[in-house]
Parts: structure tokens; sequence; C-alpha cells
């Protein structure tokens, strides 16, 4: 394993799965990328800011939150972050296959019921499209 993507969102849980990925990719002694992707298809606005700008705003929280995570988690370890828009799952594979990873990691909130069925899952769309293996590393507070 030399090349790991860790994807992460701007949730609060994002630190656990950056850390638990960067401790692996130390272990294997891997390059290691930090993937952040905004979903805009559910974008709705009003009137104030218009969507364009409102998706500006979100990516550039989404770059502040990774950035947080380089300068916390990683320190002064050489990491590579993409912020990327788009369908979560596909970007995710995506960017992994772009940039020639041998390993995602990624969190799963362990949804379940109706809010399993409206939000979907990215890891699980992610596990079943990926042709890499996957490193899953449950957020869900007990």
């Amino acid at each position: 394993m030399k090349k790991i993507v860790i994807a992460v969102d701007n949730d609060p849980t994002s630190e656990k799965i950056a850390l638990k990925g960067f401790q692996l990719g130390l272990q294997l002694q891997a390059e290691i990328a930090l993937l952040s992707v905004v979903d805009l298809t559910m974008l709705i606005t009003e009137g104030a800011v218009t969507p364009k700008e409102f998706a500006d705003i979100t990516i550039n929280d989404y770059q502040k939150n990774l950035q947080m995570l380089v300068d916390t988690v990683f320190k002064d370890y050489k990491v590579r972050t993409f912020v990327e828009e788009g369908m979560p799952h596909e970007v995710i594979l995506n960017v992994a296959k772009e940039w020639d990873a041998d390993m995602i990691v990624l969190g799963t909130h362990g949804r379940t019921g109706f809010s399993h069925l409206i939000m979907g899952s990215v890891a699980e769309k992610v596990i079943r499209h990926s042709e890499i293996p996957i490193f899953i590393i449950p957020t869900r507070s007990r």
C-alpha cells in the first residue's frame, strides 16, 4: 500500500476519521491524500445569496476544514488535499482512481431506517463500486 485517500466531510467526526487514516498510513508508510466532497445537489438558497455564491462559500468552508485537519492531525507530515464538487461516492472513487490510490479510508455514521433510506450511505456506495480495498471507520456515538 503506497497511497491512501482519506475521505472526510465537514462533520465533527472528520478528525477521528483523519486520525485513524493517518495512523494507518504511517503504519503502511503510505502517501496520504485528504479528500472532501461538496455535494451541491440539494443546494437551496433564499434570495440573498445566489446558488453560485453559496457554492463558493461552502467550498471555502470545506477547504478551511481540511486545513484545520492538516494542522491538527497531520502537522508536519506532507499530505495532499482535494476539495471536489459532485456526488460524494462518485467523486471519492474517481479521485482514488485518478490519484492511483491503493486504499480508501472513510467513516460511516451507521444510520438506519428512514434516515438511511433518504440520505443513503456514501460508504455503502463506495464499497459496492470500489476496485480497491476500503477501510471503514464507524463514527456513531454510543
